[in-house]
């Protein structure tokens, strides 16, 4: 019969997880670790719009729409995130668009350019389903604060 877990771990359970996080390090060699630097890198999606400024003065035009104030410096914070997930929604479909469009102007795209593309728009439905949960909260909490 097994002993009921009072919450705490026995002695061979300690060891246990002490091996396994030594198996867990991350990449070793410096090649994999430049590799592992860059992946947040690598469509920008990871980035918050606020940080690029080339996005900046459409997030603040889009949240002062949706703020309903005519005054640019008492924009809602909801409004700001509101309106930060739609250019991310923006910028999601603006890389689907060309990923899909690789695929149009190779007539001879093999299999693995294929495959290769459906994983990156795999990783892009996660960024999505993210932006698509953000907005709806913004919006509901700016719906809720406006009433």
């Amino acid at each position: 019969m097994k002993q009921p877990n009072n919450g705490m771990s026995s002695d061979r359970q300690i060891a246990a997880n002490r091996r396994n996080a030594t198996k867990s390090t991350g990449p070793r060699t410096m090649i994999g670790q430049e590799i592992s630097r860059r992946n947040a890198r690598r469509h920008g999606l990871a980035v918050h719009v606020d940080a690029d400024p080339a996005l900046k003065s459409d997030l603040d035009k889009l949240a002062l729409a949706l703020s309903l104030s005519s005054d640019a410096y008492n924009v809602n914070e909801h409004a700001l995130e509101a309106a930060g997930a739609e250019l991310d929604l923006l910028r999601i479909r603006q890389i689907r668009a060309s990923l899909l469009n690789t695929l149009n102007f190779d007539s001879q795209a093999t299999l693995t350019k294929m495959t290769e593309v459906n994983d990156k728009l795999e990783k892009l439905e996660r960024y999505e389903r993210r932006a698509f949960s953000r907005r709806k909260r913004a919006l509901r909490e700016l719906c809720w604060v406006q009433d």
